[in-house]
């Protein structure tokens, strides 16, 4: 009878974390139906799509069934493009009649947007290339590659857009300049998850971690053969840490105080 690797038991550890996440981010949509922008709404959608790959995982590994886990593995590279969405849509959130009213902040986010369309759109293409055995595996290796380096971009992009935000502090209320320091303790932990990303699209020539970098280092940080303490941590901790950190940070720290 199939059973769980340590990345199957990683995975269905994945989905427990997430459940809470994605029901809570579900209800604030609902509740505020898009009124405070999209990070919620992102947020969300990672939640979902980081339960659905764990669910492929456990399911591919019970099956087993490689086609799932390929799925899963695509899912990976793909996931972040959401959790980079939901930044930009909270830093909007923090602007509300501030800087978010700047024509020329809004157009840089709108950009920013688009630049992640394109990220996900590499690491979607170059995934579902990289299960095929009959394609060319240095066109996927490149395709994802390039998608994360689009990412990695994005978060710059994002990240220096934020650092100019604090010019108006002074012009935000209290509790919109709380979020906005909730998503400047969550910035740098993604970055460090978007390096992690990078390092993972350069560790193996393919999707499946079979074909590793020659590089000893670059080999261990392999998402999927690699050492699973370093994926653990670099992976799936980090985005953890984020999306907890953007959902405390716009619930509870900007949250309107009534006197």
């Amino acid at each position: 009878m199939p059973t769980l690797d340590t990345r199957g038991k990683l995975a269905a550890a994945q989905i427990g974390f997430y459940v809470p996440v994605a029901a809570l981010t579900l209800l604030l949509v609902i509740r505020y139906a898009l009124r405070r922008d999209a990070g919620w709404l992102f947020l969300f959608i990672f939640s979902i799509t980081r339960i659905a790959g764990g669910a492929l995982i456990l399911a591919g590994q019970l099956t087993p069934n490689p086609v799932l886990l390929s799925a899963a593995y695509i899912m990976d590279y793909t996931g972040l493009a959401p959790l980079l969405f939901s930044s930009l849509g909270f830093i909007g959130m923090a602007g509300q009649h501030t800087y978010s009213e700047n024509p020329r902040v809004t157009s840089i986010l709108r950009a920013v947007g688009l630049l992640g369309l394109v990220g996900l759109a590499l690491c979607i293409a170059g995934g579902v290339l990289g299960t095929q055995p009959t394609a060319n595996q240095n066109i996927a290796s490149t395709l994802r590659r390039a998608g994360v380096c689009v990412y990695a971009g994005m978060y710059v992009i994002l990240f220096g857009t934020h650092i100019g935000t604090w010019t108006y502090r002074w012009h935000l209320r209290s509790y919109r300049r709380n979020l906005l320091w909730g998503i400047t303790v969550a910035l740098p932990i993604l970055g460090a998850r978007i390096a992690y990303a990078i390092i993972a699209a350069w560790s193996s020539s393919d999707l499946f971690g079979r074909q590793l970098s020659s590089n000893p280092t670059l080999a261990k940080l392999n998402p999927v053969t690699g050492d699973w303490v370093l994926y653990l941590v670099l992976s799936l901790i980090l985005e953890f840490a984020v999306a907890a950190l953007y959902l405390f940070a716009s619930t509870v720290l900007a949250r309107r105080h009534h006197h």
